[in-house]
């Protein structure tokens, strides 16, 4: 199958150090697949492969790692084995994507890449993904890690242009052009990610603002007690809303370093408050208003009800994400009663399943270790800086902060799964980095009815990391 120089045998290097157990190894042996396998590169395609064919879990190996580190008698030997580990999980992502040695040997096929490329390709790819071979993508990831240099996919494109049409230079033109668009796309997001650096520099003091109300928001604005829900821009309303833009504003000065610019902050504003809709039997209002500072401005939402079940005289406005006050105050019937309940599921088990499908979303090793970095960052962040401020609502915290639907589910064509639209608001890690908050992301779902109760669909991790990705991509608009 190829030059490349193969481990004679992969699996047992991983029994060696300690990654596998003799029932593992024992298992692959007795794996149908076995016996076809080509040569592998290295113990990593092996590791790999076994997750993929459910011989190990991610979880399980993740344990596996952290074992050999407690025990530790032979750090040369833990060494290698988190070293394999790493590598396999970089692999497994690879081919969630559809980036594998099918993709990149069809290339090869195809004449997009030398048999040079191919091998280091081939020594840094999984034999096999979760996701079919997708020949474009691992064309773009060829150029965007740097194993084909862009003057060799540019004259590749010059190429693919200048050929006559047959049936193998119309597939070269279609994995060239798709590739095209992903590479463009990447670029694009790396000089947003610039520009929203440079945007966040000269606004400082906006960034931070938003971000301080969006804490003020989740903990509540103000708190009065009608027999219902004040109006939008009722005084008692408005009187909050001030309240809370003297707080942001004071918030925003404590928070900027620089003496110049913080000389420059004046006082946010609220103004062009309106009302989206009424939900009579939560006895709970949708607003939208404006928030100015200087010339600045951005949209705000937020909503009034009562604080609690328990405390239904008393009322809290509330800041929410616009898309959700949208979905969930703007498709209300006559009587004030929402158009799409979740049927047949009913919204308490959509909600279960949904939150139970993003909590056992697949982590990569590197993921988790991102994770446990950021989540430490923020526990730091936390403990140095005092705001005078309560703390903030805990479900609020959770990965859900809140989630509506933005139409009926339908019946799927297997007859027994539905598929619902949602708009989700989501608290991102990666974006907490940056300053942000939450993201907004939107798709639709299956859910499958599973022992009377019911779970994500098995496309659930693909669909959620999708949205999740293009909303990293969106949040790059400040206010100029």
């Amino acid at each position: 199958m190829t030059s490349v120089d193969a481990d004679p045998d992969a699996f047992l290097a991983l029994l060696d150090c300690g990654l596998i157990s003799s029932a593992q190894h024992e298992a692959v042996i007795a794996h149908p697949e076995n016996a076809a396998l080509p040569p592998l590169p290295g113990p990593a395609h092996a590791l790999a492969w076994m997750c993929v064919k459910g011989l190990i879990t991610r979880s399980d190996l993740k344990a596996t790692v952290e074992d050999l580190e407690k025990a530790a008698p032979d750090r040369d030997r833990f060494s290698i084995a988190e070293d394999i580990a790493w590598e396999a999980e970089e692999m497994l992502e690879l081919g969630d994507r559809g980036i594998t040695h099918e993709a990149v040997t069809a290339l090869y096929n195809v004449g997009l890449i030398d048999i040079e490329t191919r091998d280091m390709a081939l020594e840094e790819t999984p034999l096999v993904g979760t996701a079919p071979a997708a020949p474009a993508d691992t064309l773009a990831w060829l150029v965007i890690d740097g194993l084909l240099e862009q003057e060799q996919f540019k004259r590749m494109l010059a190429e693919v242009e200048a050929e006559a049409v047959f049936a193998t230079a119309a597939e070269r033109a279609r994995i060239v052009a798709e590739a095209r668009v992903v590479i463009a796309a990447d670029e694009h997001t790396r000089s947003l990610a610039h520009a929203k650096a440079r945007r966040k520099r000269r606004n400082g003091a906006w960034t931070i603002g938003l971000a301080a109300l969006a804490l003020v928001a989740w903990i509540g604005w103000g708190m009065f007690t009608p027999a219902d829900a004040p109006a939008c821009d009722a005084d008692s309303t408005r009187a909050t809303l001030r309240g809370l833009m003297l707080r942001v504003s004071i918030q925003v000065r404590r928070e900027t370093l620089d003496v110049r610019e913080k000389s420059q902050i004046g006082l946010y504003t609220v103004s062009g408050i309106r009302q989206v809709g009424y939900r009579k039997d939560e006895r709970m209002r949708g607003c939208m208003a404006t928030m100015t500072r200087g010339a600045a401005t951005t949209s705000i939402a937020f909503t009034i009800g009562p604080d609690s079940p328990d405390e239904a005289d008393k009322m809290m406005v509330r800041g929410a994400k616009e898309a959700i006050v949208q979905a969930r105050f703007g498709n209300l019937d006559a009587n004030g009663r929402p158009l799409y309940t979740a049927e047949p599921l009913g919204r308490a088990a959509l909600e279960k399943a949904l939150r139970e499908g993003v909590e056992n979303l697949p982590r990569s090793l590197s993921r988790q270790a991102a994770e446990s970095l950021i989540e430490r960052m923020a526990e730091r962040a936390r403990q140095g800086r005092h705001t005078g401020l309560a703390a903030t609502d805990p479900d609020r915290k959770r990965k859900i902060a809140d989630f509506e639907l933005t139409g009926a589910c339908r019946a799927h064509e297997d007859g027994t799964s539905h598929i619902c639209p949602l708009v989700i608001e989501y608290n991102d890690r990666l974006l907490s980095l940056t300053g942000g908050t939450s993201l907004v992301l939107r798709s639709e779902f299956t859910f499958v009815p599973e022992n009377g109760s019911w779970r994500m669909g098995n496309d659930f991790a693909t669909r959620f990391d999708r949205a999740l990705m293009d909303s990293r991509r969106g949040e790059v608009a400040l206010p100029q």
